[in-house]
């Protein structure tokens, strides 16, 4: 079988008004397939396990691009290869134009300040991010068709065609076959084109009624979106999903192009057609010599995921989704703009998609897998709610970099570093001077400070529930002293040896009577003056009817959510702790080293001021609130008033293969699935990526064929050499034996 390589426009916006170029189908040996058996026949057969798709992406090498300077842009302006796709000077023609039609924008609005203001032009690295992708949309419609072709057999011996007009509606139909009447047109996306869909609708119509009318169907690559299922529906169109997933197998890209012209300054690529962050032609990621960017001090860039210092971050799901997202809502929504007009442009507005409806502030770790492909590295996947709408998300980068820098800290520092305490009577024992220096550590001493001002909330005795539990206290003073604080309930996890699924990673609060000596709000004596029968019943009350909410707002509330997710982490890095006490892991070379430069903190912040912030609220009180009742001839005032987290050890629940495979029989492969893409149903958004020992062009690189290696034509001829030797030497023998015998 022969199969020549499909090529012609697929999906034009406007398909049906332009003719794309026939090419031909190849040709396949043995009986034409069942049509019956295929889409939109009377028994269609399965299409079986999800498949892998190859194409090239001529713009590839343009990742990790410098923003272009103004003398770039200006020469991009009058050079011919602005005009075609994937080269750098298209690239910066691109940028340009986009610039000047968000001034446009903005100048209109400022001329009639009407409606909402034009949402700021998105920084260039996530423009070119949205760019690069687009700049192969022909290519990857291509090779979707190309694999569907092969897959089910279409061949041009068979009767299909490919590109073949319908004028009555003036439409092109990716494959089809007239003998059969059936009619397909292929998506490599969830999306599709309404334009087309209208022509499709007209030729649906048409058709009913007919004695043998032709069938239209729609094969994806991937489910379809809500949208395209609701709208195929009305137009009354079946679709069918062909499992494919796409690759890139250029994720380098060529050499650019000798006469491309650089700047070498340090904010700019070199000639070599590497960007800013030193990523290179070969698209390995972030080179070993460390991270670019991140917070003032430091810190790894959006690809650094889970990614060791000596290892490189594989193309996936979740770098890609992550560092493509928004970092605000308005952000967010105009780069789902961007992405529109510039998949209109590539001719595929299908194709125009993004991670909408993830709330990235659910974000976690909650997968990671301990692999040597081609050298150690990493797998893992991020679990995150769906929204009930397809809102653009936003926020996964910073999400993303906190779970991952965490993670480096809880292996870098050793477990007795990981608890804080804001307690105003001692000042100086508020967090390990490493631990202080992390945004792990600043999540955690910002949850105490944020516990206190949940209790807050839950006391305050102008709610219901409040007032009912200060009548429920006895004593003059009704007081209630006793410190609080979050640790690691038990996580529920599955540890099948390589992988480790995190099913549950719950916080516990807890709660011991304590006097505290700094004076506060409530006077100099605090509750050292109250009876210790009050004492008790006062704890009593709290421990019954505060504490409960306390410990769901910690483990549900969005002002603890970064808690949870650096929570989650210290549980897959626990896991990498003890594995590497027995074997050499991914990270054996950087547990307890206490080098936590590279994942210092992001925000700016210091320990003392946050327990500054505390110490104001304990002796000013977080509420001060006077009622007044008159009984009798008496009138009382009573005046109310209200004003640390330890993960040194982890206890774990480990699922058994048979408990594991009933609670979760699908969470396997959908962990494993995010790799490539977005995975999971219903509530649940996962996301994967890898990193790899090695630079993923060379680590995922196809073997080459052994005919490509002399030793293979050595190897291959040594059986032949062997069998004319050893048959010429009996031979040989046979012939003498048979002139001895002649002559005895």
């Amino acid at each position: 079988m022969t199969l020549a390589a499909l090529c012609g426009p697929l999906g034009l916006a406007d398909s049906g008004l332009a003719a794309p170029k026939p090419v031909p189908l190849p040709s396949f040996d043995g009986p034409a397939p069942d049509p019956e058996t295929l889409p939109g026949g009377s028994r269609p057969a399965p299409m079986g396990k999800k498949q892998t798709y190859e194409y090239l992406n001529p713009s590839e090498w343009l990742r990790g691009r410098a923003q272009p300077k103004a003398h770039e842009v200006a020469a991009a302006m009058l050079d011919q290869r602005a005009e075609v796709p994937g080269t750098w000077q298209h690239a910066m023609k691109r940028w340009q134009d986009y610039q000047r039609d968000k001034a446009k924008e903005l100048n209109k609005y400022l001329d009639n300040p009407v409606g909402d203001r034009p949402s700021p032009v998105a920084p260039w690295d996530k423009w070119l991010r949205r760019y690069i992708p687009n700049q192969g949309n022909d290519n990857q419609g291509k090779a979707f068709v190309q694999h569907v072709v092969e897959r089910l057999k279409l061949g041009a011996n068979h009767g299909w065609q490919t590109e073949l007009n319908v004028p009555e509606v003036n439409r092109y139909y990716d494959l089809a076959n007239v003998g059969l009447g059936l009619y397909y047109e292929l998506k490599s996306g969830s999306g599709i084109s309404e334009k087309e869909l209208a022509r499709d609708k007209a030729f649906v119509e048409a058709e009913r009624g007919k004695a043998d009318p032709r069938r239209l169907v729609y094969l994806f690559a991937v489910p379809p979106s809500a949208k395209s299922k609701r709208l195929l529906k009305e137009a009354g169109i079946d679709y069918v999903v062909v499992p494919a997933q796409k690759k890139v197998i250029n994720t380098g890209g060529p050499p650019p192009d000798p006469n491309d012209q650089f700047t070498t300054g340090p904010d700019d690529g070199g000639p070599d057609g590497s960007g800013s962050d030193g990523s290179g032609p070969d698209g390995g990621g972030t080179p070993k010599d460390g991270p670019q960017g991140g917070g003032p001090q430091g810190g790894a860039s959006a690809d650094d995921i889970l990614r060791a210092p000596e290892q490189y971050q594989a193309p996936a799901a979740a770098p890609a989704e992550i560092a493509d997202s928004g970092d605000t809502p308005e952000e967010a929504a105009e780069l789902r703009e961007v992405d529109k007009q510039l998949a209109a442009e590539s001719g595929h507005p299908e194709l125009a998609e993004d991670l909408g409806g993830v709330d990235f502030s659910t974000l976690e770790l909650r997968y990671v897998s301990d692999t040597y492909h081609n050298g150690s590295g990493v797998q893992y996947a991020f679990k995150a709610d769906a929204l009930t709408t397809d809102e653009p998300s936003f926020g996964g980068r910073r999400a993303a970099q906190l779970a991952s820098d965490s993670f480096f800290v809880w292996l870098a520092l050793p477990p007795s570093a990981f608890t804080v305490n804001l307690n105003p009577d001692e000042p100086d024992r508020i967090i390990d001077e490493k631990f202080g220096r992390t945004d792990a550590g600043r999540v955690l001493l910002e949850a105490d400070l944020a516990m206190k001002k949940s209790v807050a909330k839950f006391i305050h005795p102008d709610t219901k529930a409040g007032r009912k539990y200060w009548d429920s206290l006895r004593g003059e003073a009704k007081c209630v002293s006793m410190r609080q604080w979050i640790v690691p309930d038990t996580a529920t996890v599955r540890d099948n040896g390589n992988e480790l699924f995190i099913l549950d990673a719950p916080l516990l609060v807890k709660m011991e009577s304590e006097v505290v000596k700094t004076p506060g709000v409530g006077g100099d004596n605090g509750c050292g003056q109250q009876d210790e029968a009050s004492t008790r019943h006062n704890e009593s009350v709290y421990r019954t009817t505060i504490l409960p909410q306390v410990q769901k707002a910690v483990n549900s509330a969005p002002e603890y959510a970064d808690l949870r997710r650096v929570y989650a982490s210290r549980v897959a890095a626990e896991w990498f702790r003890k594995r590497s006490a027995t074997k050499h892991t991914a990270y054996s070379d950087l547990i307890g080293k206490g080098d936590i430069d590279r994942w210092a903190s992001r925000e700016k912040w210091t320990p003392r001021e946050v327990f500054d912030r505390y110490v104001k609220s304990y002796k000013d009180g977080e509420f001060k609130v006077k009622h007044t009742t008159t009984k009798g001839n008496v009138v009382y005032t009573r005046t109310y008033v209200y004003g640390g987290v330890d993960f040194s050890r982890i206890d774990q629940n480990r699922l058994s293969a048979t408990k594991f495979t009933e609670d979760h029989p699908k969470l396997t492969a959908t962990a494993r699935n995010a790799l490539h893409e977005p995975s999971g149903e219903g509530s649940e958004v996962w996301l994967g990526g890898q990193t790899t020992a090695v630079p993923p062009a060379e680590a995922f690189a196809s073997p080459d064929p052994a005919t490509s290696k002399p030793l293979f034509y050595v190897l291959g001829a040594a059986p032949l050499i062997a069998w004319l030797v050893t048959g010429g030497t009996l031979l040989w023998r046979r012939r003498a034996n048979s002139s001895a015998g002649a002559g005895r």
